[in-house]
């Protein structure tokens, strides 16, 4: 089959540049709070306006575009798959869909988010996340097949005596126990940029060297603005010494309609826009070389309760629309949000609210498929990972799309049969009903009488799917020297780090 040739085009090609002009008017006046003198600096030497003493930025509008002209280049390299400078050319002719419709991607996820609490469902409560619950999730993920990289879906909070964990040694615990027991490590989290040289070292024991690691990095993770238009030291910190050493920025800002920008959808697309386009300035003023990459989770504000809401229709619409804007005008990728929702618990809410932005994602040319993350981003669920892989599955045969180029087969099919007749028994449908016919994994599919007590509890059968997987996955653990050298960064991470209290400066 062939995935679907057409998305939803939210904005116009005016539009579009109306989003673009906005971005940089806002980048030029006010411009952005970035507290690092460092960056400051090096964006000085590019010719932005700078006041050190307030620790903002104007942004002249060509070192903007400058930026996006790098961005794109890296993007048309990623497409061709770095094989040739043509192929690099031929890809920015490219548009995202044609892209995207050469290679239908197949249901892979990530497992991460960071997220405090672990829904613990025999108890039917969120708790803090301990030792156990996290070398669990690694388990899990190194079982499923669908999950391509492993990382922190949960933070190392707490040991399993209950004993809280030094905050700053959380991101390095973490990391260890991910490196030691999973083939497919990822990102994890970093809070304070002098966590970096650990984390780094934990990752160039795994790679093997560290030409290897900075090809291929890990155990870094995304950067925040704080929306509107605010770097913060700590955040700031980190992005320094991780695009001085030349690993990949990805910036991902969290407008909220009504609560840090206005009410208006577009508004807060434009925020968004903007810190994305900053930042990636200012990274590329500290390294050109250093990759950048971008998502946006908006979020609006709920009238009733004064708080972020984040499944709202009205934040799809403006993640889809900043994304759009750096598919079809920049050449770039910009992931949306589709992963966070509202809901607490796995069932019918959560469900409802991951089908509503995914799909919708989905449709407007960013297929993406996110996995166990509730509650705003606070909270894992191994259940409802389970189930989002259901979902996934389901919004990845629509987008495969109606497989036209089976037109003249299915007339040769049907005149076998001829009029009234039965396909079930036959030996075409036999061989091809699994790769035509999506076959849910947890949501039954039952009829009046065939329903009896309980068959809809799609929860409980998550529950009971993910424990099997984890009694069928062998552990995985690191070659021992390896291990053993992990070891001694942590314990050098925990004699330099532990005492250290607040805010990275």
């Amino acid at each position: 089959m062939r995935p679907l040739g057409r998305f939803v085009e939210l904005l116009t090609p005016d539009e579009m540049s109306m989003l673009h002009d906005r971005a940089l008017d806002l980048l030029a006046d006010p411009g952005m709070r970035i507290e690092d003198e460092r960056i400051l600096q090096a964006l000085a030497r590019q010719g932005a306006s700078v006041d050190l003493a307030r620790l903002t930025v104007r942004f002249p509008r060509q070192l903007v575009e400058s930026t996006i002209e790098l961005a794109r280049q890296e993007e048309a390299a990623r497409l061709a798959g770095g094989h040739s400078e043509q192929d690099a050319a031929n890809a920015l002719t490219f548009s995202w869909h044609t892209a995207y419709a050469s290679r239908t991607p197949p249901v892979q996820v990530s497992l991460g988010g960071g997220c405090p609490f672990y829904y613990d469902y025999p108890a039917g409560r969120s708790r803090y996340a301990t030792a156990s619950d996290f070398l669990r999730l690694v388990h899990l993920g190194e079982g499923l097949p669908e999950v391509t990289t492993v990382g922190n879906a949960v933070h190392y909070l707490r040991e399993d005596d209950g004993s809280e964990v030094p905050p700053k040694l959380v991101a390095i615990k973490g990391a260890a126990i991910v490196a030691k027991h999973s083939s497919k490590p990822g990102c994890t989290a970093i809070i304070d940029w002098r966590q970096l040289e650990f984390l780094m070292e934990i990752g160039i024991i795994v790679r093997g060297s560290a030409e290897e690691y900075i090809r291929r990095p890990i155990f870094v993770n995304i950067s925040d603005t704080e929306t509107p238009l605010r770097v913060t030291r700590p955040e700031a910190a980190i992005i320094y010494e991780m695009a001085r050493r030349g690993l990949s920025i990805l910036i991902l800002p969290m407008p909220l309609a009504g609560i840090t920008g206005p009410v208006h959808p577009i508004a807060n697309a434009i925020i968004g826009a903007a810190e994305i386009l900053g930042v990636w300035t200012a990274t590329k003023a500290v390294n050109e070389r250093a990759p950048v990459e971008a998502a946006i989770v908006s979020g609006v504000l709920n009238p009733k309760t004064g708080t972020a809401c984040f499944s709202a229709p009205e934040a799809v619409l403006q993640d889809v629309a900043v994304a759009q804007l750096f598919r079809e005008r920049y050449g770039c990728r910009c992931g949306t949000g589709a992963g966070i929702i509202d809901a607490p618990v796995p069932g019918p809410t959560a469900i409802y609210e991951r089908m509503l932005k995914g799909f919708g994602s989905s449709l407007a040319g960013e297929p993406a498929y996110h996995v166990g993350i509730l509650g705003g981003g606070l909270v894992f669920s191994p259940e409802m990972l389970m189930i989002d892989l259901d979902i996934a599955r389901a919004q990845h045969t629509y987008a495969r799309g109606l497989g036209g180029e089976h037109f003249d087969q299915a007339l040769d099919l049907i005149r076998e049969r001829g009029i009234g007749g039965s396909f079930i028994d036959t030996e075409h449908t036999a061989r091809h009903f699994r790769e035509c016919l999506w076959m849910p994994s947890l949501f039954e599919r039952a009829k009046g009488g065939e329903a009896q007590a309980g068959w809809d509890d799609p929860v409980a059968a998550a529950y009971e799917s993910w424990q099997a997987v984890l009694r069928q996955t062998p552990e995985f653990n690191i070659a021992p020297e390896k291990a053993r050298a992990i070891d001694k960064v942590v314990l050098r991470a925990q004699q330099a780090l532990a005492s250290i209290q607040g805010a990275a400066e």
